[in-house]
């Protein structure tokens, strides 16, 4: 490893960083809320992206090794939350990719026009555009990183001018023809209803992202120092992009002209019309495509370094613990997470009862992606002991540590709780929390058999 080049500069991480940790589509969701979602991306940031940066900046200092919140957690509350932890992390972000390959996808559609719309409405061309999709983004990440990174930074760089082109649209709309929203007489109080708790749960886990820098450690040029500015400056980025983006949607229309889903493309269709620049209205749209696209290959790069981390402990086969030894990739996870990405793909396009085992798949990953947060501020409460010279520590030191953690568990649980609360939409509420909580407990199940399994080998004895 020490011989090998690290191809992220300070640059490079922080446009992957952005990849990771801002996803402009849930400005979306914010704007239905109406200025009540202010407050809310406020108390967020205190609550859950603050402890978490703050976390993740001692404990990748204080562990060395790939495994980022896996190595925290085996390493502070034991092997089988570290594999537990490693385990649901992995297994929530593949279909994720697959939702986001269609989001891509049916984004890039739009920007083309009615025909290739109306062209991706055939399941099976979806399919077939998706799974190539995957493919390409895989064989990228083979390459490893030094190659991998150009789409994540292509996307960023797109998510940048996306975000620049909606407050400009939104203060131009404010300027020429006041705000759509009466901001002074609305009411910022957070709404209690399901749809306020659906909201409070996406808010804290859109700031997910800035302890999967750990993954990428040793291909940083400059190592945990240069992670550690990256850190700081995203964390900034993300909550000045999410408060001033809601900000313009909300100057654009309304929120009960806001759709939650295509509410972005919306508010930029409605203000550039509005400004007489309707004929720009397919460019968001290709940004937004671009940018998702971005965030799709920035995440494949790190989820495939659980498995390989994994593999190396050997509780996933010796296989996965090998990585080119030019490129540093770590080949045959990057191969197993594009055949399961393609044929979560084709189950999403199938017949009814074969969807039906697709939607139950996705449905464990809704959970299971809050859960190791919980095991991530567990294990930042359970660090002991002075950390070594250079590291950085929290302010307060041993009870400052603590004090965030448990302040990014509350957090964290309180979003957990909110995910179980059911759709107002959905026409059966019991049976769709049930599916919830029994999706996560088998996939909760399925892990601890792969634990079990592995650790009864003589080499893990």
């Amino acid at each position: 490893m020490s011989g090998r080049r690290r191809p992220l500069g300070f640059w490079d991480l922080t446009l992957y960083a952005v990849g990771m940790g801002l996803s402009i589509r849930w400005l979306s969701y914010a704007a239905a809320a109406g200025p009540a979602s202010l407050p809310m991306w406020l108390a967020a940031v205190v609550g859950f992206m603050i402890p978490l940066v703050i976390a993740t900046a001692e404990l990748v200092g204080r562990f060395p090794g790939e495994g980022g919140l896996y190595g925290w957690a085996r390493e502070t509350l034991g092997p089988f939350a570290g594999f537990i932890t490693g385990w649901l992390y992995w297994t929530s972000n593949l279909p994720f990719f697959s939702g986001l390959l269609y989001f891509i996808l049916n984004t890039l559609a739009a920007a083309a026009g009615p025909r290739a719309t109306r062209a991706l409405a055939d399941p099976w061309l979806f399919a077939a555009l998706a799974s190539s999709l995957a493919v390409l983004v895989g064989l990228l990440h083979w390459q490893g990183l030094g190659t991998g990174k150009w789409l994540t930074s292509f996307g960023s760089i797109a998510a940048g001018l996306l975000m620049a082109s909606l407050l400009l649209v939104g203060l131009a709309v404010a300027l020429a023809s006041g705000p759509a929203t009466d901001m002074a007489r609305a009411s910022y109080a957070p709404p209690l209803t399901a749809d306020g708790a659906a909201l409070w749960a996406i808010m804290v886990f859109a700031y997910g992202g800035p302890e999967a820098l750990a993954f990428l450690r040793e291909d940083v040029q400059g190592g945990v120092r240069q992670i550690l500015r990256v850190l700081a400056l995203v964390g900034v980025l993300v909550f000045v992009a999410y408060v001033a983006g809601s900000l313009a949607m909300l100057s654009i229309l309304k929120p009960t002209d806001a759709s939650r889903l295509a509410g972005l493309p919306d508010a930029f269709a409605i203000g550039l019309t509005r400004l007489h620049l309707g004929g720009l209205a397919r460019l968001p749209p290709l940004l937004l495509g671009l940018a998702m696209l971005g965030s799709y290959s920035a995440w494949f790069g790190v989820a495939a370094r659980l498995p390989f981390a994994i593999g190396v402990d050997r509780y996933f086969p010796a296989v996965f613990a090998k990585r080119d030894p030019r490129t540093g990739a770590p080949t045959t996870a990057i191969l197993v997470q594009v055949v399961a990405v393609v044929a979560l793909v084709i189950l999403g396009q199938a017949g009814a009862s074969v969807k039906s085992a697709y939607d139950f798949l996705v449905s464990m990953s809704v959970v299971s992606y809050t859960l190791p947060f919980v095991f991530l501020f567990l294990a930042y409460f359970q660090v002991r002991g002075a950390a070594p010279s250079g590291v950085w520590v929290a302010p307060g030191g041993a009870v400052g540590r603590r004090v965030f953690a448990l302040a990014g568990l509350a957090v964290t649980l309180s979003a957990i709780a909110c995910t179980l609360v059911p759709s107002p939409d959905a026409t059966d509420k019991v049976a769709a929390v049930t599916k919830l909580i029994v999706s996560s407990i088998a996939l909760i199940a399925i892990g601890w058999a792969i634990y079990l399994r592995a650790a009864r080998r003589p080499a893990l004895a």
